[in-house]
């Protein structure tokens, strides 16, 4: 029996919010009202609100430690070109 009067109070709550929206939907100010540019306005504003989100989660580092694979020295890669390069034994067609 306890647990009547908190299922009761938001039943009643989401039908006064339900009532509410229906009433000012019906009303001629919305009826006025393009529906693009009130879409356009309700996809901006969840864009801007998702990126306020995501900017303001807090930082997480990475669990796994792995090596970095890093890229070679330019200097180390040198030789192995000039090897190819100097090659006499092909002769160009």
């Amino acid at each position: 029996m306890k647990n009547n009067h908190p299922l009761i109070s938001i039943i009643l709550a989401a039908g006064t919010a339900g009532v509410a929206a229906f009433a000012f939907a019906n009303s001629a100010f919305v009826a006025a009202l393009p529906g693009d540019v009130i879409l356009g306005a309700g996809a901006s504003l969840a864009i801007l609100g998702f990126a306020i989100f995501d900017y303001s989660r807090r930082y997480l580092p990475l669990k796994h430690t792995g090596r970095a694979v890093r890229p070679s020295l330019p200097a180390a890669a040198a030789p192995r070109l000039a090897s190819c390069v100097a090659r006499k034994d092909r002769v160009a067609a």
